[in-house]
């Protein structure tokens, strides 16, 4: 022992944990006087590496003269058989003051929120810290300094990508819907002379992202470099943002929201314009769905949300038109990342024009007019005519070839091999469909996991059904996940018949 650091031996732990964590033994962490989830450096004298770790106790799991180590320390540290290392006590990081701060309803400083952000991307904050943080910001929200800050630290935290080509656009969704609008406009978009780089995430909340399904068609995981040349080249491309190493942080945010489905607002913003910012966009055009159950319930709501990105937007010099979109009824028939890529193949090939193609077509319609592609009012139509004439098709193949992929048809796409319909109890005109009560049941039977599970609907709003007639089908990989999720359907099926009585008095 040399002051309060000690020499450890240390001890394999075949575990990856996605963060530097290590385990002591009860006696030699009272010795170093830390306690669970406290934090100590690590350095191999060897390698004259070092890292800060958290750190969790036992009495068994390893000796009084062991520290054990999980993968992701082993290959930071660079740990190659026996290796004695040197430990000591460190201070909490002072971002744990800050998120102290946010609970008790404080604005923090930018200075605050960068030493935050760099204190989750070197994982100095155990998951209850970073869990903190995330509730205290979903309870206190940011202030329009915060929320501008944030963007930034993100931003400034990650890669960029440069682009030779010009004008950048971009479109997002701040999601909760199925359909996958993006898979129709970025090759629409891309057949117009424009350049879109989209990277989209992986589900949260709904029963597929963007990148899960597109990953059903070609391969998501590219490169900045990839990224760069495929865009410069087609035009556009469809890759998951969280291979890329632009906004790091951010994904990590956003997986620490997954568990209670948080969405603060003003991480929204943030989340979606570093992402932005980082790939060079110029023009960006954000859907902002309504409904009930959706993030965003109301117009008041939506339209205050609206005005942040534009606010925000600014700030960076980033051309945004934010539109609110309809989320009360499914966009399109498909649940599920396999499904969804289906039913946009089929739109892409010209077999239906439904209420998702009519989005699609808007919003590049929007994005048109935006750059000034099109006049003012016209943008949809151009956007409609490049669809029907079979070039947004042809753009989207070439996007699936450039990105590994090999599946160019929707009969291509192989679906669950387990299925069941469920059907209407009794007749009647249906008047409502709940889209996020079939998100749910796609996500008992297995999506986004699962990329062929899902749910497909057979019916629409306003269509008069039968006693009997199927109502959708429900797709599985296993039999086990298919009756999980008919259970879920069985105990209410999202699907809602007109009704005279509204209400009875007793």
């Amino acid at each position: 022992m040399d002051g309060f650091t000690l020499s450890l031996n240390a001890r394999v732990l075949p575990i990856k944990a996605g963060k530097p964590v290590a385990i002591l033994h009860e006696d030699v962490a009272r010795e170093l006087g830390i306690m669970p989830l406290d934090r100590v450096e690590i350095k191999n004298p060897k390698t004259k590496k070092s890292l800060i770790a958290i750190i969790d106790v036992t009495h068994s799991l390893v000796s009084r003269e062991e520290i054990g180590l999980f993968e992701d320390i082993l290959h930071a540290l660079k740990v190659k058989g026996e290796c004695t290392l040197k430990v000591r006590a460190v201070e909490r990081p002072k971002s744990v003051e800050y998120i102290k701060k946010k609970i008790l309803g404080k604005a923090l400083t930018a200075s605050e929120i960068r030493t935050i952000v760099r204190d989750l991307d070197q994982n100095r904050l155990s998951d209850v810290e970073a869990g903190a943080f995330m509730s205290a910001v979903y309870i206190r929200g940011y202030n329009m300094a915060e929320t501008v800050a944030m963007t930034k630290a993100l931003i400034e935290n990650g890669k960029r990508i440069h682009f030779d080509v010009e004008p950048i656009v971009d479109k997002h969704s701040i999601g909760g819907i199925n359909g996958r609008a993006t898979m129709i406009i970025v090759p629409i978009v891309a057949s117009a002379g424009l350049y879109i780089p989209k990277t989209s995430s992986r589900s949260i909340t709904s029963a597929a992202g963007t990148a899960d399904a597109m990953e059903v068609l070609a391969n998501v995981c590219l490169q900045p470099e990839e990224i760069k040349e495929i865009t410069e080249r087609i035009g556009g491309v469809i890759a998951w943002g969280g291979a890329l190493n632009l906004a790091p942080v951010d994904e990590k945010i956003i997986k620490i929201e997954y568990p209670l489905s948080l969405n603060p607002q003003g991480q929204i913003i943030a989340s979606v314009l570093a992402k932005k910012a980082s790939v060079g966009s110029q023009y960006v055009v954000i859907d902002i769905p309504i409904g009930k159950g959706l993030k965003i319930e109301n117009k008041s709501e939506a339209e205050m949300l609206a005005g942040r990105f534009l606010a925000v937007g600014r700030k960076l010099g980033i051309h945004i038109e934010a539109v609110i979109t309809d989320g009360t009824m499914p966009s399109g028939p498909a649940f599920g990342p396999a499904l969804e890529a289906r039913h946009v193949m089929r739109i892409l090939e010209g077999k239906c024009f439904d209420n998702l193609a009519q989005k699609s077509c808007e919003l590049s319609g929007v994005l048109f007019e935006l750059v000034g592609k099109a006049k003012q009012g016209r943008g949809f139509e151009l956007a409609k005519k490049i669809l029907r004439s079979g070039k947004a098709l042809k753009k989207m193949k070439q996007i699936i070839k450039a990105q590994q992929g090999n599946i160019f048809s929707s009969k291509d796409i192989e679906l669950a091999q387990y299925k069941a319909g469920i059907c209407a109890k009794k007749e009647g005109e249906i008047a409502r469909i709940d889209v996020r009560r079939l998100t749910n049941i796609a996500r008992a039977a297995g999506a986004p996991y699962d990329k062929k599970a899902g749910v497909l609907l057979h019916v629409d709003v306003g269509d008069s059904i039968k006693k009997g007639a199927v109502l959708y089908e429900i797709f599985a990989e296993n039999k086990r996940k298919l009756a999980s999720a008919m259970k879920e359907a069985k105990r209410n099926n999202g699907i809602e018949l007109s009704r005279i009585i509204i209400k009875k008095i007793f």
